[in-house]
């Protein structure tokens, strides 16, 4: 997949475009000459652009205040007015932009760190999702399939090819009250399917009342968005809070795919694309997941070890 594409879907540009933006916006009051004006027109155009393309999922009463402030802001630094009364609102209009550039990506950013998912400990993991999880090719195993074989913990791996929140929702029958640790990898089809986003909402829901049960950790990917989904991000992280439900931030799969030989078409993975995989769930469940005690006379199975590194694979000890 074009790298520049994987900005947009990681969030990525979002910092990027805050940062020309604000370069923009504060050097304004230096700018004299009509060429340079223009240049900083075309460079605050393509910052918001970049900005917008990150879809950060903020509310919408957000997004139209920043809208609205930059609407504002390029208005009154391109008017050819003169007077103490336009200084003033000149001012308190960039401070008031700058400050949104500050605070805005700040917020952002707290959604871009992995939680250190905590709970009650499991020996094994239940998967819910679509073709990332089960795949569309026989001869490439589904990462939960790898994982399992990387580090010895049984994975009920339950996806379907194809799948959306309602046939998930028939995935969640196979839920056992002894799973502890379930991992959602859905919503993928629903929002490419261009389905209205109340009706998104309403399955979600519906799935998450299904999986949550107290002392059971569920854990969700976050969707990478285009600017006309924002609307599902929004409603994975309100669903989120709502029902207690860690959410992966969109940042690490787009890291997945990104990889070497991770894919093969670009979004379903390849055999290098299911170990970096298995090796991120491996790393943000390792707190909840532990290998089941092995019998006496059982084949030794391979360990495997993270680094620190979030981005960084695992490997066999």
């Amino acid at each position: 997949m074009n790298p520049v594409v994987l900005s947009f879907l990681s969030g990525d540009s979002l910092y990027f475009g805050a940062a020309l933006l604000l370069l923009a916006t504060i050097s304004s009051s230096y700018l004299e000459r009509r060429w340079i004006l223009i240049c900083r027109n075309v460079v605050a155009l393509v910052a918001l652009a970049m900005i917008v393309m990150a879809s950060p999922p903020f509310p919408s009463y957000v997004d139209a205040l920043f809208l609205g402030a930059f609407a504002l802001w390029f208005i009154l630094w391109n008017s050819s007015a003169r007077g103490k009364t336009l200084l003033r609102l000149r001012l308190v209009v960039t401070v008031t932009f700058a400050l949104l550039l500050f605070v805005l990506p700040a917020i952002e950013l707290t959604h871009r760190a992995m939680p250190d998912i905590v709970g009650t400990p499991s020996d094994h993991l239940v998967v819910i999702g679509d073709s990332i999880s089960s795949g569309i090719d026989s001869r490439v195993p589904a990462w939960p399939v790898v994982m399992q074989q990387m580090t010895g913990i049984p994975v009920k791996n339950l996806p379907r090819a194809g799948a959306g929140i309602v046939e998930a929702q028939s995935m969640a029958r196979g839920i056992m009250p002894e799973d502890r640790v379930v991992l959602l990898e859905i919503g993928g089809n629903d929002m490419l399917a261009g389905g209205p986003s109340g009706e998104f909402e309403k399955a979600l829901d519906a799935l998450l009342k299904k999986v949550v049960a107290p002392g059971r950790t569920v854990v969700m990917f976050e969707l990478p968005l285009f600017p006309d989904k924002v609307a599902y991000g929004q409603i994975q992280r309100r669903l989120a809070t709502r029902y207690g439900v860690w959410l992966i931030p969109k940042r690490y799969f787009i890291a997945v795919i990104a990889g070497a030989n991770a894919t093969s078409d670009g979004l379903h993975l390849s055999d290098d694309g299911t170990r970096r995989m298995a090796s991120l769930v491996t790393r943000t469940l390792s707190l909840v997941l532990q290998p089941p005690p092995k019998a006496a006379n059982s084949p030794k199975v391979p360990a495997v070890r993270c680094c620190s590194n979030k981005f960084t694979l695992c490997h066999f000890v």
